[in-house]
């Protein structure tokens, strides 16, 4: 691996002081995040888990209707303080790097957490492939403020051809301060790096990097920078790091994120189906399956395929994704979706649930048609983030996602 010369990019870890779960508290506090719950089991781990990391990054327990924002957040930052009074969570005596490994449906992921430096963001060393809302960077950047931690990572990847995480082969051989399994039947285990020698040689590895890629959390990154300038952070300043889980491509997981359409923009299934002739070959299938430039798409009537038609040779990174063909060919000009974010006809399922969730939603009439397809590949997502180019809403769903509350982040100290 070629090494870099001083003026040319690099990046940089910072080790910190986590405040953590006690270890007999570790499979209790950990999270996912709350909007991964229904109203209704959200109450249920609320009520039933005193040690969840819910009660801190959801105080209110959804009864925050008549409160306003600043008061949301001095009630996260009280919660905290109460787990750590508590001692549910106990801060690491020296600065740490940690690593982190996830096991789900087969697949591992093994990565490590420590803070990058949001300089590096806005430099473009940490490369983007999603526009972010202003909006919502305000009000991340305030929660962040307010509160004084960072308890979610941001999940960044390396690309292909950096073999970094050799260097955690060892710890496999020794006994993690977590391991513990979720309902959600994935596997959790974690090292405090104390070693000087392994963490100086993780520095020195990723200095030789030049860029790392956001997988997920692009809002969080933009509201930590967002953070850092408004607090006009020096590098030694905890404002002027982001806490990150960082993974090798290999051990990063991109699947579809396929599309439901509630109504069929007044035309009749014959007429829609005719349409999508118009725009490319369709053919019954007798099981949903994709590649490529071949969309599976689900009505009343069964599943057919849908082959896209050729780009021309100038097509951009993003243009070349078929997400972003489908809604330029079928959503926007025959099914008259020309906005995501907003039109509340369109739904999203992650490729993890399978095409029999597409099935049952069409099938029950939630939804008039239901299009599966191929997962972009982590080389588009890269060709897309260098050419500064964005993708489509929800394009990606990506493992792993890394639980709330095992590493907190102090931004009021180092």
């Amino acid at each position: 691996m070629a090494v870099l010369g001083a003026s040319e990019r690099m990046i940089s870890l910072r080790p910190f002081r986590a405040w953590r779960p006690a270890p007999d508290k570790a499979h209790l506090v950990g999270s996912r995040s709350y909007v991964f719950y229904t109203p209704e089991q959200l109450a249920e781990k609320l009520g039933g888990n005193p040690w969840t990391f819910l009660h801190i990054i959801h105080p209110t327990g959804g009864n925050d209707a008549n409160i306003t924002r600043h008061e949301r957040f001095h009630r996260v930052r009280m919660a905290f303080k109460s787990f750590c009074d508590e001692r549910i969570v106990e801060r690491d005596p020296e600065p740490c790097i940690y690593a982190y490994e996830q096991l789900s449906r087969g697949n591992s992921s093994m990565g490590i957490i420590a803070g990058v430096s949001v300089a590096e963001y806005q430099e473009g060393r940490i490369k983007v492939h999603e526009q972010t809302l202003t909006a919502r960077e305000n009000i991340f950047a305030e929660y962040l403020q307010e509160t004084g931690i960072n308890a979610e990572p941001v999940l960044l990847a390396t690309p292909e051809g950096i073999a970094w995480e050799a260097m955690l082969d060892p710890l496999l051989n020794t006994r993690p301060d977590y391991d513990f399994s979720t309902t959600d039947r994935v596997r959790h285990r974690l090292w405090a790096i104390t070693d000087k020698g392994m963490i100086s040689s993780l520095q020195h590895s990723f200095a030789t990097i030049p860029n790392l890629y956001i997988a997920d959390g692009h809002h969080r990154l933009a509201s930590s920078a967002r953070l850092a300038g408004s607090r006009s952070a020096a590098d030694t300043d905890a404002a002027a790091w982001c806490l990150a889980y960082i993974v090798p491509r290999s051990q990063l997981y991109i699947f579809n994120f396929d599309r439901t359409v509630a109504t069929l923009n007044g035309l009749s299934e014959a007429e829609f189906l005719d349409a999508l002739r118009h725009i490319g070959n369709v053919t019954p299938m007798v099981a949903p399956w994709t590649e490529p430039g071949l969309v599976a798409v689900r009505t009343v009537s069964g599943w057919r395929g849908l082959r896209l038609p050729h780009l021309p040779g100038n097509a951009t990174p993003e243009q070349r994704l078929d997400p972003a063909r489908l809604s330029e060919l079928v959503l926007g000009p025959v099914l008259g979706v020309h906005d995501l974010r907003t039109d509340p006809a369109v739904g999203f399922v992650p490729g993890t649930h399978g095409t029999s969730e597409l099935d049952q939603i069409v099938d029950s009439g939630t939804a008039a048609v239901a299009f599966h397809l191929h997962p972009v590949s982590f080389a588009e997502l890269k060709a897309v983030a260098d050419s500064g180019g964005t993708m489509p809403p929800k394009s990606t769903y990506i493992e792993p996602k890394l639980r709330s509350g095992l590493t907190v982040y102090s931004l009021e100290d180092v």
